[in-house]
């Protein structure tokens, strides 16, 4: 199964590229619906980079997702620049599950990017009941994407913990 959006930034491909290797967005695209958070000592890198981090999530900041690590790897094809996340579950209804989650991002017209954004999971038949709340998720990835885009070049204070 899968969920995915495609849509319109407004923002150049450079920043959306950059955003993209900021824990803190990944953060705030999200919030409140899940809530990330880091389960190193020394809590988000500055800078996602090709080395695993533990991260945990919980649904409304109350009822637990499990642990995972976020395992980026970037590359070019086509003129886009494509995010990959191979990470792996390592409890809780992470665990159960596993997904493979692109995020691709190209220009389009001036100063606009377009980000396709794919998670692909499999959790046998768990997979129809978690489909839904993926989906709404998704749907409040682009709707924050969208509100936030404008605003990533100036990115807040960095949080340790999200």
């Amino acid at each position: 199964m899968h969920v995915q959006l495609k849509i319109r930034l407004a923002c150049p491909v450079d920043i959306a590229t950059d955003a993209l290797r900021d824990p803190r967005v990944m953060v705030a695209v999200t919030t409140p619906l899940v809530k990330y958070r880091s389960d190193a000592p020394e809590g988000f890198p500055e800078r996602w980079t090709e080395e695993a981090h533990p991260v945990s999530a919980s649904i409304l900041g109350v009822l637990p997702l499990g642990s995972t690590h976020v395992d980026l790897d970037w590359h070019e094809r086509d003129g886009a620049w494509i995010q990959r996340d191979t990470g792996t579950g390592t409890s809780g209804q992470f665990a159960r599950m596993r997904i493979n989650h692109r995020m691709a991002v190209s220009p389009i017209g001036t100063g606009e990017t377009l980000l396709r954004d794919r998670m692909e999971f499999h959790a046998g038949a768990l997979g129809l009941l978690l489909w839904p709340g993926l989906w709404a998720t998704w749907q409040w990835r682009a709707f924050r994407m969208k509100a936030l885009a404008p605003t990533w070049r100036g990115a807040p204070t960095h949080p340790k913990h999200a």
